[in-house]
């Protein structure tokens, strides 16, 4: 999904659309960069706290040490480190920088925070994120800032419940085969 598109979402809910073309959002008008903050803010919690963003990548490990510049995204946990041969490797986790006991290249998975988006960029979250899921959170935190509280609690209220939805394992229903 779009940016762009939740902004205007947002803009029609809020009740200000008409102060802009919504065909062409000005991307130095206060207001709409409000809302692109917010929507980062939003994107931002739904990454760490909720459904995570994970990247395998191969890292070049140096003196047993690998640090976090050397990550091509924004490193918030690390699941696992393998050695060439699948083989699982011990790490630990330091404030600059990640321990692992072998030398060499290591495939890492980890979980990264996406990087701040702008108004003409795609949001790439989960496909079980809804655009409408993002437009109630970032009305909850735009109306927060704006001091407009009790709307505020409404559209977080929906958002928590459509953000446990979203989070809420599947299960797969299994009939069991039959001789006939």
């Amino acid at each position: 999904m779009r940016v762009d598109s939740v902004v205007k979402q947002v803009l029609v809910r809020l009740g200000i659309d008409a102060r802009y073309n919504l065909g062409l959002l000005p991307t130095d008008d206060e207001l709409i960069i409000t809302i692109v903050r917010c929507l980062n803010m939003v994107v931002g919690e739904i990454a760490s706290d909720y459904l995570e963003v994970r990247k395998v990548e191969d890292v070049e490990v140096i003196n047993k040490i690998i640090d976090y510049d050397n990550f091509s995204e924004r490193l918030i946990n690390v699941k696992k480190v393998e050695q060439s041969g699948g083989r699982n490797i011990n790490y630990r986790l330091y404030p600059d920088h990640l321990m692992v006991e072998s030398d060499g290249v290591v495939s890492v998975e980890y979980c990264y925070l996406p990087c701040e988006v702008e108004l003409d960029d795609e949001i790439m979250l989960s496909p079980r994120i809804t655009e409408l899921l993002l437009i109630n959170g970032v009305l909850g935190e735009y109306c927060m800032i704006n001091g407009r509280y009790e709307d505020s609690m409404l559209y977080d209220k929906r958002y928590r419940e459509m953000i446990k939805l979203a989070v809420m394992p599947t299960k797969e229903i299994r009939l069991k085969a039959r001789r006939w």
